[in-house]
């Protein structure tokens, strides 16, 4: 994944220095790394209806955390017009997840409860679109996109050196669809630019794990999870500019994702499947990084 993520951003590189110059044409390239921290959690219920119980199993990712990095560009291409294009990886170096089915409704009468590690894995995301500057002053300007966007986590089960040391189960999300942005910078001199953006996401969700230690379940693809929901990011930066043609920057972030419900669906190695409803996925985090700023 990060392949292609650096090759998308090296190919919207390659086409606007190619692109005739209409006005003055600009490209900015950021180069970054930083910490990233996220959860995830989800539940099912007991069947397709959301019943007996209403929560019958949950898993929860709890404080997935390591060291990120990415890489942005953004292109003046003609007047107004600006283009973007966006990659980041997270490679996972701590975490945990805890697993608790219930008898009874309302989380009521547990009768499973397990702690794992989840220190292994990685997520990922990326971005492309079109933005329009409304607002183009000396001093402010205000810049709306509309793009696309895609981005995922595949978070570990692993027990070293506790009962289950064989276990290496997993869970890989799946998250695309449309992004609206709205971004303003202020910048009080040739130096300085102090950016806020928001960003909303309308998105199709779809997951698959695979359970390695049980063996009535089917493997590599244990369950696939489907759902519709939405994200909200907002983002916070300071950029100093140091010459020409660098810069350096330090930025923060905060992201709050979820679904409605959805289906679960399981396979099972008789050749079975079932479906329950799944009740919705829920992921926030955040993310601060420093970095460099190019300009072409």
């Amino acid at each position: 994944m990060i392949k292609r993520i650096a090759g998308c951003l090296a190919a919207a590189l390659f086409l606007l220095l190619r692109l005739p110059a209409f006005s003055q044409q600009k490209v900015q390239v950021e180069l970054y790394s930083g910490n990233q921290q996220q959860d995830l959690h989800w539940s099912i219920a007991g069947n397709s209806s959301g019943q007996h119980p209403n929560v019958y199993s949950e898993l929860k990712w709890k404080d997935i955390s390591g060291i990120s990095a990415g890489g942005a560009l953004t292109g003046d291409v003609w007047r107004r017009w600006l283009v973007f294009a966006e990659g980041a990886r997270l490679w996972t170096r701590k975490g945990s997840v805890t697993d608790t089915d219930y008898g009874e409704d309302n989380r009521t009468d547990p009768v499973y409860k397990e702690r794992f590690g989840a220190q292994d894995g990685y997520s990922y995301s990326a971005g492309a679109g079109i933005g329009y500057r409304v607002l183009n002053g000396p001093k402010i300007k205000l810049t709306p996109f509309i793009g696309y966007g895609w981005s995922g986590q595949h978070l570990s089960i692993t027990d070293r050196g506790g009962t289950y040391s064989t276990l290496n189960s997993s869970y890989s999300t799946h998250w695309r669809g449309v992004l609206v942005r709205a971004r303003v910078d202020y910048c009080p001199d040739k130096r300085w630019t102090f950016s806020g953006t928001v960003t909303y996401r309308q998105v199709a969700y779809h997951a698959e794990a695979d359970w390695n230690l049980i063996s009535s379940f089917e493997h590599p693809v244990s369950f696939r999870h489907h759902a519709d929901g939405y994200g909200v990011e907002a983002e916070g930066r300071v950029a100093y500019r140091i010459g020409e043609r660098f810069g350096f920057f330090a930025a923060g972030s905060y992201f709050n994702w979820q679904t409605g419900n959805g289906v679960d669906e399981l396979y099972e190695t008789s050749g079975a499947t079932a479906q329950t409803q799944l009740n919705g996925v829920y992921l926030t985090g955040y993310n601060t990084r420093l970095g460099v700023d190019i300009y072409f």
